[in-house]
């Protein structure tokens, strides 16, 4: 008899393995302020455009493709990648809400596609001396949010399809979180053994832990284990690499919202607050499947256990029914606490936000009461100065005006002292004058007096004349 372990816990939404699975819950960003504003942010940069319902899609693609090939600068063909694997995402999402599923699978594959070439691309930068952190931190950044899948469209997968998603949105995590790390000399020897970044960090990390060496791991692969079956062979927890990986990352964060706190640089704290509720979101989602895989190894031994008895005839159809009955209803419990953990983690989380939204609310009143603080001392210093230079204005106008009273004066006194050696120069010319004319008339009087003397001489002499004249014919006469 084969029992279908889905059958058993098909009540729970919570499926796969920290390897190959993740889970993703749509109702984490409901009542979180900084999820909402981080996509609404994201939606006014990639938008689905045009679906693959349309008959011109083809040219939408099309242009995607002549994008990139005339795109040799990988910092930003690594940003077209992100930007269309994200679109590909809106696109599965309207996709699925038009209830139009037959199209998600290429979707999905070609999500995948760009989400691996844009992991490998950005690992290349990450790995170069020649790109600066900013921009590092930017790209990697980027990808990590690019790994974020709506529970809408992970529902409606193929049982291979979604495992593939999950790993590969998994393996996209590691390395945007754990290249810049790594060993470049180990990197290089593994790039050249033909491993891409993905699957180096997986190599390493199961190094890391299994202690043994990158080259043994390689070469265990490449007989043909697969990273889970190699994992298990090597008795190593995937799920703690994780942990440690988020650990690592929060920690990070930590200090980084410490660090923005300190300098006042709200617009960062903002984005490390949305990045540190991701990380919590993160830790949740890997302690439930970690958690689930525990109920299924159990389920799956008590299974093979009562099959083995069912096929030894050691218990009946009847019994074995029973058994797996009692399982199904043991496992429906567990699943139940699992959920209720769950509602539990995601309200903390909540709360959290809650109390970072309300110390943050916080931080700007206080900035607030400090701006207006700062504003009303500086219009007290602008009164004041305005004060100052009414007074300055005021003083200046009063010297000006003095000066202008004392210019006032002096022209007055020049004036009237010009006046005054105009009169006495008029005087003067008047006297001159008069003295001129008093001569002139004097002259005249003389010339006159003269010229009557000269006039009575004339006549006296015309008189003489005239009598010498009648003398003399007097004495004719005689």
């Amino acid at each position: 008899m084969k029992v279908n372990l889905k059958n058993i816990v098909a009540t729970t939404v919570f499926t796969g393995t920290l390897l190959t699975g993740q889970v993703v819950y749509a109702d984490t960003q409901a009542n979180d302020p900084a999820s909402e504003e981080d996509t609404a942010n994201a939606e006014t940069t990639t938008d689905a455009g045009m679906t693959p319902d349309s008959p011109f899609y083809f040219i939408d693609k099309l242009g995607e493709n002549i994008q990139l090939l005339f795109t040799s600068d990988t910092q930003k063909e690594s940003e077209l990648l992100l930007k269309f694997a994200n679109e590909r995402l809106l696109e599965a999402d309207q996709m699925v809400g038009q209830e139009k599923d037959k199209y998600l699978t290429k979707l999905i594959d070609d999500y995948l596609g760009k989400l691996e070439k844009a992991q490998e691309s950005i690992a290349e930068i990450v790995v170069s001396d020649d790109v600066e952190d900013t921009v590092k931190e930017d790209l990697t950044g980027q990808l990590e949010d690019s790994t974020t899948v709506s529970d809408e469209v992970t529902e409606k997968l193929e049982s291979e399809q979604s495992e593939q998603l999950d790993e590969k949105r998994q393996e996209a995590y590691l390395v945007a979180n754990v290249v810049k790390d790594l060993d470049v000399e180990k990197v290089k020897s593994l790039r050249e053994q033909g491993f891409g970044f993905g699957e180096i960090v997986k190599v390493i990390k199961l190094a890391e832990e299994s202690g043994k060496t990158e080259d043994e791991i390689a070469s265990m692969l490449k007989d043909g284990t697969g990273y889970g079956d190699l994992a298990k062979q090597l008795n190593v927890n995937i799920g703690n690499i994780m942990k440690k990986v988020i650990k690592n990352k929060e920690k990070y964060i930590e200090d980084m919202m410490e660090e923005a706190q300190k300098s006042g640089d709200e617009e960062a704290y903002k984005k490390l607050a949305h990045s540190m509720n991701t990380i919590k979101r993160k830790k949740v989602e890997f302690d439930i499947v970690e958690e689930f895989a525990e109920i299924e190894e159990e389920l799956l031994e008590d299974i093979t256990e009562i099959n083995e008895k069912l096929a030894a005839g050691e218990i009946t159809q009847e019994e074995a029914d029973e058994k797996i009955a009692e399982l199904k209803r043991e496992a429906e419990e567990d699943i139940a606490d699992l959920e209720e953990d769950v509602r539990e983690d995601m309200e903390d989380a909540k709360e959290d936000a809650a109390e970072r939204a309300e110390e943050k609310a916080e931080r700007e009143r206080e900035k607030a009461e400090e701006a207006r603080e700062r504003a009303e001392e500086k219009a007290e210093r602008e009164r004041e100065k305005a004060e100052e230079a009414r007074e300055r204005a005021e003083e200046k106008a009063e010297k000006a005006r003095e000066r202008a009273e004392e210019k006032a004066e002096r022209e007055r006194e020049k004036a009237e002292e010009a006046r005054e050696r105009a009169e006495e120069k008029a005087e003067k010319e008047r006297e001159r004058a008069e003295e001129k004319a008093e001569q002139e008339r004097e002259k005249a009087e003389e010339a006159r007096e003269r010229a009557e003397e000269k006039a009575k001489k004339e006549r006296e002499d015309d008189q003489d004349e005239d009598q010498d004249e009648n003398d003399d014919n007097d004495e004719n006469d005689d």
